[in-house]
């Protein structure tokens, strides 16, 4: 598909995630799905709020959510909307990672509590209270998307990172009741935390490989600080020709969607320092610009191993596979299907952004230096 035809389909022809549609896909009630859902957030809101129930505010939030307006602002809404349809386990983590870009956090030990009471059919203030028990009593529950990334840039350079999530996931497989639950909470205690390690762990070792690449092809006498600087790596390899000005900000949907947690030197920053979790988009962009890690895959077979191995990653994080209704992930898939030996990923993505930002291709003035493949030895140490 030329580049033409690409940004036309995904501007025109390409039929985008609806939350709404995907509510009606994973509700299985009898009662209509705006009534459910506006009855039983009123209900849980009112909680919060010392009894006061506002029922004509939660219902105006909810038709701007179904009629696709607006999103849910938290993890914390999130989870109130699973236990307000009744959903199951594997239809909250579903909804998760098609709405957050990643499923529930099983190192997080409130939503570890959730995940048990949507497993085991209770409610949300059930939850809420089982959740409060484990916490100190002066530590308050991160509720809003704020709260969440205070959590996360407080404790920076804290958490342990040894203890990976799939681990305490597989355990919680076997948790039959709430004694065992919060056997497992015990045990866990100093492993718990809000990043994600395995994102992380990724995030450094593709970081790394760019900055090894880049120190090759620098001129010799570089100051070190120079060769590893994190701003201009993002700037050579992760940001792509996507402008920084929010000049295209309202012009459409396609745009602010590409345009939505894009990396820049800043982020990429607090995330290697932690203060900022590793987020979806960076990984798939740093997969792209490292050519999965220059690992050499036979032509015809290109495409299905690198879409195999981007889903093997994602999932590996607890993140939303490669889905053809993001528009992002769209071009991902895309960019995996090379013209001829000598094209990249990480071009191809380029030449798409320039053409949909309508910024000047970088290849009239300057191509940037691309990874090299990796060796032999470089495999056996280093893979995704």
């Amino acid at each position: 598909m030329d580049t033409d035809t690409l940004i036309d389909f995904l501007n025109e022809k390409m039929e985008s995630f609806s939350f709404s549609r995907l509510l009606a896909e994973l509700y299985e009630g009898t009662e209509p799905l705006k009534k459910r859902l506006t009855e039983k957030l009123a209900f849980y809101e009112s909680l919060e709020s010392g009894g006061e129930k506002n029922q004509e505010q939660t219902a105006r939030k909810i038709r701007y959510w179904l009629k696709g307006h607006s999103l849910p602002g938290s993890r914390e809404e999130l989870f109130k909307i699973c236990f307000a349809l009744g959903l199951t386990l594997e239809q909250s983590e579903q909804l998760f990672c098609v709405t957050a870009e990643s499923g529930v956090h099983y190192r997080n030990p409130k939503e570890l509590i959730y995940a048990f009471c949507i497993r085991d059919k209770r409610d949300y203030p059930e939850a809420r209270n089982m959740a409060g028990c484990f916490f100190p009593k002066d530590e308050s529950l991160p509720l809003s998307t704020a709260e969440y990334q205070h959590k996360i840039r407080e404790s920076s350079g804290q958490e342990s990172w040894q203890v990976p999530t799939i681990s305490i996931r597989d355990e919680f497989k076997h948790v039959k009741n709430e004694e065992e639950l919060f056997s497992l909470l015990e045990r866990y205690r100093s492993s718990f935390g809000f990043h994600h390690n395995t994102a992380y762990r990724k995030f450094c070792l593709m970081m790394n490989y760019l900055s090894d690449c880049r120190q090759d092809n620098e001129p010799a006498g570089l100051p070190e600080e120079k060769k590893y600087s994190i701003q201009r790596t993002t700037e050579e390899y992760l940001r792509m020709g996507v402008p920084y000005e929010k000049k295209n900000a309202s012009k459409s949907r396609l745009l602010r969607l590409i345009k939505k947690h894009w990396p820049s030197p800043r982020s990429v920053q607090e995330m290697a320092s932690r203060k900022q979790d590793v987020n979806r988009k960076t990984l798939l962009i740093l997969y792209l610009a490292t050519e999965g890690m220059g690992v050499e895959i036979p032509e015809d077979r290109f495409v299905e191993e690198h879409f195999q191995r981007i889903n093997l990653m994602l999932s590996d994080c607890g993140m939303a596979l490669l889905n053809l209704h993001n528009p992002f992930d769209y071009l991902v898939i895309q960019c995996l299907h090379l013209e001829d030996e000598d094209d990249f990923m990480s071009r191809r993505m380029e030449r798409f952004l320039c053409r949909i930002f309508r910024e000047p291709d970088p290849a009239a003035y300057l191509r940037p230096k691309r990874p090299p493949k990796m060796t032999t030895n470089r495999k056996r140490e280093e893979t995704l």
